[in-house]
């Protein structure tokens, strides 16, 4: 394996991690390497080894590991250098539109303490939703240049990459190059700052999906949503005793009720309110398209549908395509149901990418009033994006790397 794949830390092997078993049995001690004890699920199923058999949580690798550390003393830097004050951050936070998704993730103030702790603190949702609006937020005070804004905007890709739900060869070579920069780039602005342990699960990232495949299907983030549940019945029943009875009868009891409910099992497809929309109210340049599809005079139309657990609501960007080697982005501005079929009438837009920022400019020109109709299947992407006016631009950050094909 190349040191662009592996990284700068030595992986740990079986034979290397059974050696470690073998020295802590033999000579009664601690630990060895991290290791403490042979892995019970090791002991019992033949083919399973712990090396080999776990997948990272990006989760806590990242957005409530490495990005709170990070970002803390980061901003500490930027502070110190005047570009602007803590105070100047958190009114900026508190002060942001959010929209749809971002609302319920909204980062909270940076507490006054978090250079001591050395964390911002947050969930995971938080510190996601921080680093990727960050830019947004006071990019426009950082100057170019500037190294510890380099660290954050080369974290800020790392994070974009490890969120992607597709992955090729290039890709996870290019995930490789960036994070080993961003490592190099740290030690150098922060000599001081000690690496932790997840600074090295992440340098694996790479042969890690080349293992298990997109790390963002392997995460954790549903099980703490369901482990939530279980903490709210011990808080709420105050008993003690027997915890494991109670959570397993509550529980029970929960999924009986839910399972009897005619609504516990959404459909595919929910749409909020629809209205008639005529064919020849729609843009002329989308005319012909829609009659192909069908011969009414008039189709349903709504502002949100959700598909599949994905909610698009008017307003938003999705990526149609690639043009001049960046990603194509267009405005939702109908969801139209059309013979059962759910197709999106888009505006277009013309991208341009702004390096200081990691972020995409969207230029509405008089000239482009192009009109056009996708359905869900003929997205480039299939995550809708959310774009952010500031100072006069329209800015667009997306929650995950998208592929440009030549």
């Amino acid at each position: 394996m190349s040191d662009a794949v592996s990284g700068s830390f030595e992986m740990r092997t079986k034979d290397l991690h059974d050696n470690h078993v073998q020295e802590i049995q033999n000579n009664d001690n601690g630990d060895s390497c991290g290791v403490k004890r042979s892995c019970v699920l090791s002991d019992h199923l033949s083919y399973f080894h712990p090396v080999t058999g776990f997948p990272p949580d990006i989760l806590h690798d990242l957005f409530e590991g490495v990005v709170p550390v990070e970002l803390a003393h980061c901003l500490k830097g930027l502070i110190t250098k005047k570009y602007f004050t803590l105070e100047e951050l958190n009114r900026a936070i508190l002060s942001f539109p959010f929209q749809h998704s971002d609302k319920v993730d909204r980062p909270h103030p940076i507490p006054q303490n978090f250079a001591k702790r050395g964390t911002v603190g947050g969930n995971g949702h938080e510190n996601h939703t921080l680093i990727r609006l960050l830019p947004i937020l006071i990019g426009s005070r950082v100057p170019e240049g500037d190294k510890f804004w380099e660290v954050l905007m080369d974290l800020k890709d790392i994070v974009e990459l490890a969120m992607s739900h597709n992955f090729s060869d290039d890709t996870i070579q290019y995930l490789a190059c960036k994070i080993s920069d961003h490592r190099q780039l740290l030690q150098e602005v922060l000599p001081s700052l000690r690496l932790r342990p997840k600074h090295h699960y992440i340098e694996h990232y790479p042969h890690l999906i080349k293992c298990f495949g997109p790390l963002v299907h392997l995460w954790t983030m549903r099980f703490e949503g369901k482990h939530k549940v279980f903490k709210k019945v011990i808080h709420d029943t105050h008993n003690y005793k027997n915890v494991l009875k109670t959570l397993a009868e509550r529980h029970q009891n929960m999924m009986a009720f839910y399972l009897a409910s005619p609504r516990f099992f959404k459909p595919q497809v929910q749409t909020s309110k629809v209205e008639s929309i005529y064919v020849e109210s729609l843009p002329t340049d989308t005319h012909a398209l829609i009659s192909s599809i069908t011969d009414s005079s008039s189709v349903y139309g709504t502002k949100q549908v959700t598909i599949e657990g994905t909610t698009f609501v008017a307003s938003m960007f999705v990526c149609t395509g690639t043009h001049a080697a960046l990603p194509e982005f267009k405005e939702i501005r109908n969801i139209l149901l059309i013979r059962n079929n759910i197709f999106f009438l888009l505006k277009d837009y013309e991208t341009w990418y702004i390096e200081h920022l990691r972020s995409y400019e969207l230029t509405d020109h008089k000239s482009m009033e192009g009109h056009t109709v996708k359905s869900v299947c003929q997205l480039t992407d299939q995550m809708p994006q959310v774009a952010y006016k500031v100072s006069g631009k329209l800015i667009l950050t997306t929650k995950h790397f998208i592929p440009v094909s030549e």
